[in-house]
Order: C-alpha cells, then structure tokens, then sequence
C-alpha cells in the first residue's frame, strides 16, 4: 500500500464558471475543465470548436435562472413536467422510492449537467425525484426551448450524447462491481470517483462533494448502512480516509485507487 499523503484531484473545479453573470444575459466561457467530466457543458467545452462554444453560450442564456435550498424539491417522480434544469451551482440528488417506500439515490448531478432532460425527450412521466444537496442555482428550459436548442446546434446532440454514455457506463461499472467486488472496493471506487470529480483539494486532503450520508452511499454501490459503515471505518483505519461529523476527507487518492482495483487484480 502506497503511503498515506494527500494528493490533488485531476482538477479544481469552480463553484461558478461566471460571478459576473447577469441574468438572462450570455455567461463568460469558464476555463478548462471548469466543469466536472461528463456534464453536459464539459462536453461541449471538450469539443472546442466554435460551434459547441455558440451552444453553451445559447443554452446559458435559455430559460429562467432560479435557486433551490437544501432538500428542496426540484423534480419529482410520476410528475408530467416537461422543463430541463440546467445546473450552474451546487449539486442535485437523483432518487427513486422502492416498494418499501423508501427514497433510494440512483445518482449525483453536478454544476453544468442537466437535469430533467429524459420526460423532455421522450414525453413520459419523471422516472425519478430530484432533489437539491445544498444550494443549487439552475436555469429552467422549457421543453420548446429545450428542443429547439437540440435542433439548432448539432453539436450539442452528440454532446448530450457522450453526457449519457458517461452516465451508462458509470451505471455499467456499479453492476459489474456488485458481482465482482467487496463492499470496501465498491465503496473505494465511488468515493474516489466523486473525490476526482467534484472534491475540494486542501492542505489535508481532499473533501468529497456532495455530502452523503451512509445509506445514501450504500444505495450508489449496493451495500446496506451497516456495511458501509465498516467499510468506511477500514478505509479510515488504513489511512486513507479522515472522517468527521459534517465532512469526509480523502488522505491518499492514490492509495484509495488501488483498493478500488483489489478485486480486479485478485488480491
């Protein structure tokens, strides 16, 4: 096992590409990797050409800017809502309730994804409950604006496209995981994936974004509380993790990775 240190994510993102942004008006085009790998704006930033730049310039002027406080309700599922989220701050909470009623988290949204965008495209029902982890600033794109969007800048379809493929094939690895992978290594992978992500690099270590709570992360990796929660404690003991009441710091990045490739490795 490698030592114990902090080490940085790939990148920092910014909580807010633009804080000069006046509303309804175009935003600045933030810098590199501003925003986190697989949203909606970073792959279009990805492309680089003049045309993804005039779609996220035209997608940030669409719609109504709005914020949303901790826990509040932005989407809910059955509802026959048909407006995108388009998220510039904060994070966004997907859940499902199973037939025990209980709300289960499918998946974590960051600034610069949308959200919304399945009932948009399909005209069906919600397929799930989202909820705002923190505060969260988002754009509401009317179904209409949406599509026009989608038909005027051919870009953003493939965009939108490589969005839903990062999502599938994160989707992919999680059930793989569940028939090959310990709890401990489920568990190293998401949290090293949301610490690369969305984390916040300090002098210590690295803090994952969004907080979850324990069945919130044995929901993402199909473990229940109690399992999480030893397997949490076995990270920390190996110095890879520092847990605390409000905060969950990663110490080693590197070291929280080669749990995570354990099960493949067969050790």
């Amino acid at each position: 096992m490698r030592p114990a240190q902090p080490t940085a994510p790939n990148h920092h993102p910014k909580p807010h590409p633009n804080p000069g942004h006046r509303p309804g008006g175009p935003q600045a085009r933030p810098p590199d990797r501003a925003w986190p790998d697989g949203a909606l704006l970073a792959e279009l930033h990805r492309d680089g050409s003049p045309a993804a730049f005039a779609a996220e310039q035209d997608i940030l002027r669409l719609g109504t800017r709005r914020t949303h406080g901790h826990d509040e309700t932005m989407i809910l599922e059955q509802d026959h809502g048909r407006f995108v989220l388009l998220l510039l701050e904060g994070f966004a909470k997907a859940t499902v309730v199973d037939t025990a009623g209980t709300p289960v988290l499918l998946d974590v949204r960051a600034y610069g994804d949308v959200v919304g965008e399945a009932a948009a495209l399909d005209d069906l029902p919600r397929s799930a409950t989202v909820t705002a982890a923190g505060p969260v600033t988002v754009r509401r794109i009317s179904q209409p604006d949406w599509m026009h969007w989608l038909g005027t800048h051919p870009v953003a379809g493939i965009a939108l496209s490589r969005c839903l493929v990062h999502r599938s094939r994160t989707a992919t690895r999680r059930l793989v995981g569940l028939a090959s992978e310990q709890v401990v290594n489920r568990l190293a992978h998401d949290l090293a994936d949301l610490a690369q992500r969305y984390g916040t690099a300090g002098p210590r270590g690295i803090t994952i974004r969004p907080r979850l709570t324990q069945v919130e992360l044995g929901a993402l990796i199909g473990a229940g509380e109690r399992r999480v929660h030893h397997a949490l404690h076995e990270l920390a003991d190996r110095g890879l993790l520092r847990l605390g009441r409000r905060s969950t710091v990663v110490l080693s990045l590197p070291g929280l990775l080669d749990v995570a490739a354990e099960a493949e490795s067969g050790r």
